[in-house]
């Protein structure tokens, strides 16, 4: 790609520092104000103009070796945004590529509100998920599922409470020699699901690819 020249730019500067008017950057983006430090070549300000790749056009763009520090809102009330940042179209991308991102607050609130397919948090880590706090709530409107590849622990030192509507429980075993509660009401139906079990009796011998078992075959019955 060959480089573009600009013979209208204009550069004031001394020893230690620079501003530039129509400086061209190496992708071929036209800056049309540059702030420049004299002290390293790599702390600088630009508002770019036309040219380069379309997130790149009329970008605004900070660089520097040092610390990059924000510290604003003095005299705002409380209850009111002291530092409001939007993107009204693309995403928002925060990383520390060799460090930590820390969230401090005396409130911290996470919200998604996407509709259809969208409105979803995930949290995704290579190692370990640790969460704590005096009490933990979870609340699922249609339906809640823990699973773990190997073992899972659900421990209650002083208290332990387990409530269903309606409960299974199995293990291991149950995939040979089935359960004493798998027969239906029904003594027709009991006859034919007592052959595979209960739902979760049919996804431990079908795998939990299943969903529902082959109990959803009666469930118009």
């Amino acid at each position: 790609m060959s480089q573009n020249v600009n013979y209208h730019k204009i550069r004031y500067g001394t020893a230690e520092g620079e501003i530039k008017f129509g400086h061209v950057h190496a992708d071929n983006v036209r800056s049309a104000v540059m702030l420049r430090s004299g002290h390293t070549y790599e702390h600088y300000m630009t508002m770019d103009g036309p040219g380069g790749k379309k997130f790149r056009k009329h970008s605004t763009n900070f660089r520097g070796p040092g610390a990059f520090q924000v510290k604003h809102g003095k005299g705002v009330p409380n209850n009111e945004p002291g530092i409001f940042l939007d993107a009204e179209s693309g995403d928002v991308v925060i990383r520390a590529s060799n460090g930590r991102i820390r969230l401090e607050a005396l409130d911290i609130d996470i919200i998604a509100t996407g509709g259809d397919d969208r409105g979803n948090i995930q949290i995704t880590a290579t190692d370990k998920v640790i969460t704590s706090g005096n009490i933990i709530d979870c609340k699922a409107v249609t339906a809640a599922k823990f699973f773990s590849n190997k073992s899972v622990e659900v421990v209650g030192e002083n208290v332990l409470n387990m409530y269903g509507g309606l409960t299974e429980w199995a293990d291991g075993a149950t995939c040979v020699v089935g359960s004493k509660t798998a027969t239906s009401a029904i003594p027709a139906i009991g006859a034919i699901t007592g052959l595979f079990g209960t739902s979760w009796e049919q996804q431990m011998k079908l795998g939990f690819g299943a969903p529902g078992g082959l109990g959803a075959l009666f469930t118009l019955l």
